[in-house]
This record gives C-alpha cells, sequence and structure tokens, in this order.
C-alpha cells in the first residue's frame, strides 16, 4: 500500500529485483521520471475534481432535482475521479513493475535495491534530483540517507 493524500492506494503484486547503480539510473530516466511527470499532472486534476465534486455533492445533497444540472454534472465528475484514479494506479503500477520499490508518492521517493558486502542496501531517489545520489539501509529508511561517496564501490 502506498498513502496519498491520506487515502492508501494498492499495488499489483510486485516482484523486486537487485540493481547496479547504473540499472536504477537507467529505469529512472526511462521510467520513474516520465511516470512520476504524468504522476503530477494526474494528481493536480485529481485535487481539482475532488474539490469541484465536493462542492457539487454538497448542492445535490442539499435536494437538487434529480437530473439537475448541478446532479449530471456530479456523475461526470464522479467518473472522472475514477478515471483519473485508475491513471495514478497503472503509473505506480509501471514504476513498481520495473522492480524498484515506490515508496511515497506525494514526495517522490523510490529505492531500488542494491547489495554491497553482502549487504541488501537501498539505492534512493527523490523527485527533482537528477540522479541516483543516495543510499541507505534497509533498516536506517529514507531518515538515514547517505551520499553514494560513503560507499565508493556503488558509484558507477
Amino acid at each position: 500500500m502506498v498513502k496519498l493524500a491520506g487515502q492508501e492506494w494498492s499495488s499489483p503484486r510486485v516482484h523486486y529485483r537487485i540493481f547496479t547503480l547504473a540499472e536504477a539510473n537507467a529505469v529512472l530516466d526511462q521510467i520513474v521520471k516520465p511516470a512520476f511527470e504524468r504522476l503530477d499532472l494526474s494528481r493536480e486534476h485529481l485535487a481539482h475534481a475532488e474539490r469541484e465534486a465536493d462542492i457539487l455533492g454538497l448542492i445535490v445533497d442539499s435536494g437538487a432535482n434529480p437530473g439537475s444540472a448541478d446532479q449530471l454534472r456530479h456523475s461526470r465528475l464522479s467518473r472522472r475521479i475514477e478515471s483519473i484514479r485508475a491513471e495514478i494506479s497503472q503509473e505506480m503500477a509501471a514504476i513498481q513493475a520495473t522492480g524498484a520499490l515506490l515508496k511515497d508518492l506525494s514526495h517522490g521517493l523510490v529505492d531500488f535495491f542494491a547489495v554491497q558486502d553482502g549487504q541488501l542496501v537501498f539505492l534512493c531517489w527523490q523527485r527533482g534530483e537528477e540522479r541516483i545520489r543516495f543510499w541507505h539501509t534497509v533498516e536506517d529508511g529514507f531518515a538515514g540517507r547517505r551520499p553514494l561517496g560513503e560507499r565508493a564501490e556503488l558509484e558507477e
């Protein structure tokens, strides 16, 4: 489950994989970054549609006539919201299908499994970063992010 704006989004069964830094950066450029660009746009559309639907919902719930323009608009918006949610789920699935771990949609956090000195670690990327420049242990999480330079063997 991934959380976004207080709502949990289920993700399909994922088969994770071990990445080299070069492989993770390639997936980042080819799949993850473009998916986040689309996700950001979809999230913006979703927020707008949900705000409008909430307002129309108040009008409809206060006794609007069945078949009124407000009720019809509310129905169309409800369908649009479901469509946008499906788009978001598809983009999340595309990221997860790479074998990476989508950690947080709102902050744009993605981890890539890697092995260093026989230890499972994460190569860590956050939206806005050009390349993967950080890693952390599985136990430490994002709070334990360290620059790749601390583990020279992970550098390209």
